[in-house]
């Protein structure tokens, strides 16, 4: 029987933390195929290898690139095939560019699409919009495909559910997924024993991973036998709970990521945030106290922010612990309410894709502000956030912790602050400088070309395969959520465990 050749190729936005998407696709591919996942910001792109089967995936700032990729391809007579956040928007506009477009979670679609192809690659047209996977089903995501050392030792990506069960204005999550749904314990552990022996932490790139408290109780008495240090995304109103907050640090738990968008109240009444600047100052202080690092998410530009709110949200920042934030204007993706809104009233400033970066990049006219304020408000925040004293000043109160355990003896956390916070700083200064926003551009472009062992191989293609970290128990317990998926019924309902589900493929 005939093998055929596909490429699942992404282009990230920025050297970001991996994500499991085309992992998850390599994973239900038939065997018919051999598989290659390329990163095109950190690995070569051997456009002269024969290929039978494309598929890209790219969010909207990329996607300009992507389709002038789909283009090349597929005037070389290659099936192509786009995925995505974009295309889910926008489909036709993605059919304009590839043969075929997968629109939402791909699973379902991509195995119905590759058994298209099998049969006839003709076959393979149009739009797949297919009904969500259970994920109690799915096999491993093939992270052994994935150049995973270039992402750093402490971002091996970890997966335990998709979704989020909230709805903010500006988030296209409600689009791209069915719900939240979780996968079963048992699987994600499985995942974290398969880890590479190198791998000192791991990120869970779910969006909200302990939205259900039952769940994440469960999966977070699971990890604790696993000795695996780990970051998060969650809603602030989980650092409400002290023992919760525990609980995930007995779990190995480092860092928590929210989303906390803004300090000005009338927007975060509008963005269904449901919460208050002083409610952020208590949760702030609970994730740093009980020995986690707290890191948040801000974005300017909406309807209610003023010049002024850039100030005070630095004097709100200088009382927390926050010993991380990120920065960026409102980017309203198409698909979401935000993008339909601001088309409706014609305030989009841009149709340019490019331009839907985020950072100091403003692609929507402000209400109370001129653009150009807002790109200088941001700016100055960000540059002021991660100044050499303000980062200084992170890294004492980190130092002076003592319930910062995790991150080793006083003598070893001074160096290792001192690196994270000064790292950052270089890192924002790059983004927010417009000299070294143009610098940054060019060396993400070459930073694949550091890599002398693709020089070698001249190969997209190659099969490695890696031993676990350390095999570890069963898991002890009876709770279903350890081999059973659980669904969330609305924004505040009940986790409900699902059907028995068989073990997932090899």
């Amino acid at each position: 029987m005939r093998r055929y050749r596909l490429k699942l190729i992404t282009l990230p936005w920025e050297l970001e933390v991996p994500t499991l998407g085309l992992a998850s696709l390599a994973a239900v591919t038939p065997d018919a195929f051999d598989v290659a996942i390329v990163d095109l910001l950190r690995e070569r792109l051997w456009l002269d290898e024969d290929v039978d089967l494309v598929g890209i995936t790219a969010s909207t700032p990329r996607i300009k690139a992507a389709y002038a990729l789909a283009d090349l391809y597929r005037a070389r007579g290659v099936k192509v095939v786009i995925g995505g956040h974009h295309v889910t928007a926008l489909p036709d506009e993605g059919l304009e560019h590839a043969d075929a477009v997968v629109c939402g979670e791909g699973e379902t679609s991509w195995m119905r699409l590759c058994d298209d192809f099998l049969s006839n690659p003709s076959r393979v047209h149009g739009i797949y919009r297919d009904p969500p996977p259970d994920l109690a089903t799915l096999p491993w995501p093939r992270v052994d495909l994935m150049h995973i050392e270039r992402y750093g030792s402490f971002y091996y990506p970890i997966i335990a559910s998709r979704g989020c069960p909230e709805g903010c204005s500006f988030c296209f999550a409600k689009k791209m997924t069915f719900g939240y749904r979780t996968y079963p314990i048992s699987h994600v552990i499985e995942q974290v024993r398969r880890r590479p022996s190198s791998i000192n932490a791991g990120y869970f790139v779910d969006d909200n991973l302990p939205a259900d408290e039952d769940y994440s109780r469960e999966l977070f008495r699971a990890l604790e036998r696993e000795g695996l240090r780990f970051g998060m995304q969650a809603r602030w109103e989980f650092a409400r709970d002290p023992e919760r907050l525990q609980q995930a640090k007995r779990a190995g738990c480092m860092l928590i990521s929210s989303g906390y968008e803004s300090i000005n109240q009338e927007t975060l009444n509008h963005v269904a945030k449901h919460a208050t600047v002083e409610s952020y100052r208590e949760t702030i202080a609970n994730i740093f106290q009980v020995g986690m690092l707290p890191s948040g998410n801000w974005m300017f530009g909406f309807d209610w922010d003023t010049p002024d709110t850039f100030e005070r949200t630095l004097e709100f920042l200088d009382t927390t612990d926050l010993m991380h934030c990120s920065f960026t204007t409102e980017i309203p993706f198409p698909g979401t309410k935000a993008h339909a809104r601001y088309t409706r009233e014609g305030r989009m400033l841009t149709t340019n894709y490019d331009d839907f970066v985020g950072k100091d990049h403003v692609v929507v006219k402000p209400m109370n502000m001129t653009a150009e304020e807002l790109q200088a408000g941001i700016r100055r925040l960000a540059l002021a956030f991660y100044s050499p004293a303000r980062s200084t000043r992170r890294v004492r109160r980190s130092i002076a912790n003592p319930a910062l355990q995790s991150f080793g003896h006083r003598m070893f956390k001074a160096p290792a602050f001192l690196g994270l916070n000064y790292y950052q700083l270089w890192q924002w200064h790059y983004r927010m400088s417009p000299s070294l926003q143009w610098l940054y551009q060019r060396v993400l472009t070459v930073n694949k070309y550091r890599y002398f062992s693709d020089l070698m191989r001249r190969s997209n293609y190659w099969s490695r395969s890696f031993e676990p970290a350390r095999l570890g128990g069963p898991l002890i317990g009876d709770s279903p959520f350890h081999s059973q998926q659980g669904v969330k019924r609305g924004r505040r309902g009940a986790l409900l465990p699902s059907r028995e589900a068989p073990s997932p493929r090899a």
